[in-house]
This record gives structure tokens, sequence and C-alpha cells, in this order.
């Protein structure tokens, strides 16, 4: 083929496809429509429906009672407390009021073990620091004054052993 200055297909046929040539199978080509239309596509309005329960009374929380368990009577259970008083609180606002019924008795449950427990605490340091030494004192008392102690202070005279 002698060049002529212009270019020519192969095929003498511009618009030919590459693979129409002479040796290679012919392929399927896909099919693509192409459209400089825009589609209107309307959608249908969304409807929202809100279901609203009748309003409810707020359980008690029972952070006011868990606060001063925790600071006069037994510090673990009171903040227990305190954590189960304000998962009652967050519970009821995000609208599940059974969830805070159930925090809301458990933050009593655990301020009044606190409670409970605190008393019991202070009344065994009560007891073992005034009670069991003053009841000591006395029964020392009582035997000193029952007995002679002459006698015994003269054995506690090592002064003979030397």
């Amino acid at each position: 083929m002698a060049h002529t200055g212009k270019s020519e297909h192969p095929t003498g046929n511009p618009t030919a496809h590459p693979t129409d040539l002479a040796g290679y199978p012919a392929q399927a080509l896909p099919n693509y429509a192409y459209s400089n239309q825009q589609q209107n596509v309307q959608q249908q309005p969304v409807q929202t429906v809100i279901v609203r329960q009748p309003q409810q009374a707020a359980p008690s929380d029972y952070l006011v009672f868990a606060i001063i368990v925790t600071i006069f009577c037994c510090l673990p259970f009171g903040i227990v407390g305190i954590i189960k008083a304000s998962e009652a609180k967050n519970r009821f606002a995000s609208g599940d009021y059974g969830g805070a019924e159930e925090s809301s008795r458990s933050a009593k449950n655990w301020s009044t073990a606190g409670l409970v427990t605190g008393c019991i605490t202070i009344t065994l340091v009560i007891f073992i620091t005034i009670v069991i030494p003053s009841a000591l004192a006395v029964i020392m008392a009582v035997v000193a004054a029952n007995n002679d102690f002459s006698t015994f202070n003269n054995d506690l005279d090592i002064s003979h052993y030397y």
C-alpha cells in the first residue's frame, strides 16, 4: 500500500471497529443508550408518625438519699446509689419508663444497704473504741479495790537478785 498522504483505514471503512479486521473474530459491543434528557423523578412526601404516650410522673431517683449515705455512712454503696439514681433520670428522659423504675428501685436498695452497713460499722466502732475500754477500766478498778497489791508490788522488786 502506497502512502498517498491521506490516512486510510485498513478495511476502507473508517467507522469499522478494529475487531472487524481480517483475522479477528467479531465481538459484541455493549449497547449503551445515552440521552441528554434529564429524568424527572418525583418523590412521594414521607409521612412521619409520632406516637406519644400519656405523660407519666418521673419515678423518685433517691439521689439525695444516695448522696447523704455516701457522705455519712458507706462510700462504696453510696457511689453505686448515685450512679443508679442518675441512670434513673437518664432513662426517664429518654422515654424508658420501665428502665427508670428499675434504676430507681436499684438506687433505693443500694442506698438502703449503704445506710444499714454504715450504721452497723459506726455502732461497732463506738463499741470497740468506747464501751470495751470503759468496761475494762471499770473491771480493773473493781479488782484493784478488792485486792491488796502491796505484796504484789514487793514481788516486782528485783534488786535482791543482784
